[in-house]
């Protein structure tokens, strides 16, 4: 059986018999496409990126040193798999029952609308 997706230069432009025929095509054709460049990869300490503005402060929360992505979530009143992906967008890649370092908490804290502050420990 001969199938014309198994031959070299299936994906290839007509024209072209290697990559390196389809990099030397001129950029007016039609075959590259004018995006904007957009670097995806956070940087830590960073803060969130806003798709919209900060909300208004609802309130502060109290945090010991080693609050959980779980207890966060809890005190936010978002789901822990939220947090999770707001800890990714600062870089931080961690599990529901991790803690968290007081900074992050506060940037993500403030996302939702509230101040975080160190609680007193006894």
């Amino acid at each position: 059986m001969r199938f014309e997706h198994f031959e070299r230069g299936y994906l290839l432009p007509k024209g072209c018999k290697d990559l390196i025929d389809v990099i030397g095509l001129q950029p007016q054709s039609k075959l590259f496409l004018k995006l904007p460049l957009v670097h995806s990869k956070p940087q830590a300490g960073l803060p969130l990126p806003a798709a919209s503005p900060t909300p208004a402060m609802k309130g502060e929360i109290f945090v010991s040193d080693h609050t959980t992505i779980k207890e966060l979530a809890a005190l936010l009143g978002q789901k822990p798999s939220q947090i999770i992906a707001d800890a990714m967008l600062l870089g931080i890649f961690a599990t529901g029952n991790q803690p968290l370092a007081f900074k992050p908490i506060c940037q993500i804290a403030e996302k939702y609308g509230y101040r975080a502050k160190r609680a007193l420990s006894p």
